[in-house]
């Protein structure tokens, strides 16, 4: 959008007049073969997370025994990590609740918690979430699903436990040794920043001894949203990770459920 000089009649109150490059960003997408809203919401959510497949839970749930009792400082950190000013999602609750829960009663959410991390299992009631429908700027016409994303927001209390279950995961990576060193990104000590560092240390480093440097970045379109849970649990098996993280990882993975 550009504007241009007018006669100072807008009704904005400021001089000049309002000219759209390219096609009006639709309020509400308009795709081809979707005439119903239901029609409408698949063809999203199927551009935006495909191959997601149903859960199939067992009809009885064993703990683990070799499962790490949750304990209350782990339920005090994750909360620590939770913004107040996030969204929530259909639960309609806000970090800022759920902390207060935690200093009136401490020990309820762990209580809540602990039965789902003792089993390895993410509840499918947790997995349900609302998506935010955004149109992408700049695009040359509006009759695609991939000209939209969604925003994704998950239930407050199901993203406490999948905080606490990723530290699990990651610490026992670290200690493991299964964490490629060029690894970066929601890891201490291997964030972006510190990639971005490192590079540019190394860049410099080439630099000064009179080396020639070049560097290539790729981006790999669509690779975060087509993680197979089974696959990714078949990496988790053979790198020896703990059952009940394999099986949490399976559970929370599949089965999601999003409205828009």
């Amino acid at each position: 959008m550009v504007r241009v000089p007018g006669n100072g009649n807008t009704a904005d109150g400021m001089d000049g007049e309002e000219v759209r490059c390219g096609p009006p960003r639709p309020r509400f997408p308009e795709l081809p073969g979707a005439t119903t809203p239901p029609e409408l919401n698949k063809a999203l959510l199927d551009n935006s997370f495909p191959g997601d497949p149903v859960s199939t839970p067992n009809s009885i749930l064993l703990a683990f025994t070799d499962c790490p009792a949750l304990a209350a400082e782990e339920v005090s950190w994750a909360l620590a990590r939770s913004s107040p000013s996030a969204a929530p999602g259909p639960d309609m609750t806000p970090n800022s609740v759920w902390k207060r829960v935690q200093r009136v009663a401490p020990h309820l959410i762990q209580d809540l918690l602990a039965p789902m991390v003792a089993h390895g299992f993410h509840p499918p009631a947790l997995k349900m979430a609302d998506g935010i429908v955004l149109d992408k700027p700049g695009k040359p016409s509006y009759d695609s699903p991939s000209f939209f994303r969604v925003i994704v927001l998950l239930q407050t209390f199901s993203k406490i436990l999948e905080r606490i279950m990723n530290s699990r995961l990651s610490c026992g990576a670290r200690v493991a040794g299964r964490l490629n060193p060029h690894q970066c990104g929601s890891l201490a000590g291997l964030s972006a920043s510190e990639a971005v560092t490192t590079l540019t240390h190394e860049v410099r480093t080439l630099q000064m001894a009179g080396r020639k440097v070049s560097t290539l970045f790729l981006d790999i379109k669509g690779g975060f949203d087509n993680v197979y849970s089974s696959t990714l649990c078949s990496m988790l098996k053979a790198k020896a990770v703990n059952p009940y993280l394999v099986s949490w990882t399976r559970s929370f993975l599949t089965g999601r459920t999003c409205r828009l």
